[in-house]
C-alpha cells in the first residue's frame, strides 16, 4: 500500500523506471518541451498491493506513463500541477484504467 502518493501531486522519475510503455516508444513520442516530471492521474493496484503503480501525465509526452510507485519521488515543493497541466478528462481515465490492466 502506498499512502504517500495522491493524484495531482508533482513527481519525478527516471526514464528507466517507466513500466509501460517501453522507453523506446516514450522517446519516439517526446517533444522538445519534455520535462520528466508530471502529475499523477491515477493509482493502480497490483494484485493485493494497493497503489503499486502511478499513471503519470508528463507535459510533452503524448501518452500516459505507468511508473512503479516505489520509483517515484515527490517534487521538492510537494505541490500539484493544476496551474501547469490540464486535468485529464473522465473518458481518458477509463481508457487509462483499461490499458493499465
Amino acid at each position: 500500500m502506498n499512502d504517500r502518493l495522491q493524484p495531482g501531486q508533482r513527481v519525478r522519475f527516471r526514464l528507466g523506471d517507466i513500466h509501460l510503455p517501453g522507453v523506446t516508444e516514450v522517446l519516439a513520442r517526446m517533444t522538445a518541451d519534455t520535462e520528466l516530471q508530471g502529475q499523477i492521474t491515477l493509482l493502480s493496484d497490483q494484485g493485493e498491493v494497493r497503489s503499486a503503480f502511478a499513471v503519470v501525465e508528463v507535459q510533452g509526452i503524448l501518452l500516459p506513463l505507468i511508473v512503479p510507485a516505489a520509483c517515484i519521488r515527490l517534487h521538492a515543493d510537494g505541490s500539484d500541477l493544476e496551474t501547469r497541466a490540464p486535468a485529464v478528462p473522465a473518458e481518458r481515465h477509463e481508457a487509462l484504467k483499461t490499458s493499465a490492466m
